[in-house]
């Protein structure tokens, strides 16, 4: 009977999730290192993750001393995301993306998603830019944006420039 709610638990969590947003698929280490190669973050600059997962790029991100937040809609990732160190500087909320208001000091936003959210995330990064009322980047891994060129692509990275 346990292990029956905790198998529809997990099922919960990362199969209808998936509805809403991209399925969990880990960030390769090697990866997350071309992130920082693609945007040098200043001192006081956050890098928000859309879809955070286990965290490691809010972590590869906390280690160069850069402010981090990160989104995440699966419990049980979010869970993962909140206990594995280093915790320090890692925002971590339990929150659906598309649903709040990015932090003001938001420069950077990374997102590993699915092509049919990618017109979700190209709306919430104008209207972001818009309410925010400056430049915000983001980043992409796997999928590009429908209707816009990236700024520069690698390795299966996009970059894009949102304005106001």
């Amino acid at each position: 009977m346990i292990v029956s709610l905790i198998l529809l638990a997990l099922f919960v969590s990362f199969g209808l999730i998936a509805f809403r947003g991209a399925p969990y698929v880990p960030t390769l280490a090697r990866s997350v290192e071309k992130i920082f190669n693609l945007y040098t973050f200043k001192k006081g600059e956050r890098i928000v993750d859309l879809g955070c997962g286990d965290g490691r790029v809010l972590r590869a991100a906390s280690r160069r001393g850069v402010l981090t937040t990160g989104y995440e809609l699966n419990p049980f990732l979010w869970v993962v995301c909140k206990l594995i160190p280093p915790r320090r500087n890692v925002d971590v909320r339990f929150a659906d993306y598309l649903r709040v208001n990015l932090p003001t000091d938001t420069k950077v936003v990374f997102v590993f998603s699915a092509k049919p959210f990618m017109h979700r995330i190209d709306r919430k990064m104008q209207t972001e830019a818009s309410r925010l009322n400056r430049e915000l980047l983001l980043i992409s891994y796997g999928e590009r944006l429908p209707a816009r060129e990236p700024l520069q692509s690698s390795d299966g990275f996009s970059v894009y420039n949102y304005k106001p």
